[in-house]
């Protein structure tokens, strides 16, 4: 039976990203060599995602940090919120007092046009009974003002109450 030595693999993949590459600037015209650079496909991986992050890093300072950040639809700053809130209270406000305003006019073409539909009173008052119930609750009755002379007449028998 053989035995079999186990050895650490690199994957393929690594493998291929640490391959060593030339990369060389030529002038076409005198065919000099402007610049040469050892590369691999790792290092260009590198070097562009950090290219890619240092963008987008710039990009959202930019919009965070200055007024081109009101550009972005659905930031506001908080004076124009608060203006906005207002507005829509008084909208709403302004929107029950119309819907009020209409109903009250309903009602009023439903009284000029004689429809009620409301709840008809049954306890029906005369002028009179009104006028009487209106003086009554000023006035004492004749009866009461009886009444009250009988019981409250002082009693004399001759003597004289002295001050003190």
């Amino acid at each position: 039976m053989k035995i079999r030595k186990l050895t650490f693999k690199k994957p393929k993949l690594f493998k291929r990203l640490n391959v060593p590459y030339r990369m060389v600037f030529i002038d076409d015209e005198s065919l000099e060599e402007v610049a040469s650079f050892r590369l691999t496909k790792g290092s260009v991986y590198i070097l562009f995602s950090t290219l890619f992050v240092v963008t987008i890093l710039i990009t959202v300072s930019i919009l965070l940090f200055t007024p081109m950040k009101y550009y972005i639809p659905g930031y506001a700053d908080n004076k124009a919120r608060r203006q906005m809130i207002q507005l829509k209270k008084n909208v709403d406000s302004l929107s029950d007092l119309v819907s009020a305003q209409q109903k009250q006019a309903m009602d009023i073409r439903k009284v000029i046009n004689g429809e009620f539909d409301g709840k008809r009173d049954t306890a029906m008052l005369s002028p009179e009974a009104i006028q009487n119930a209106a003086m009554g609750s000023i006035l004492p009755r004749p009866e009461d003002i009886k009444k009250g002379a009988i019981t409250n007449t002082p009693k004399t028998s001759g003597r004289r109450h002295r001050r003190h």
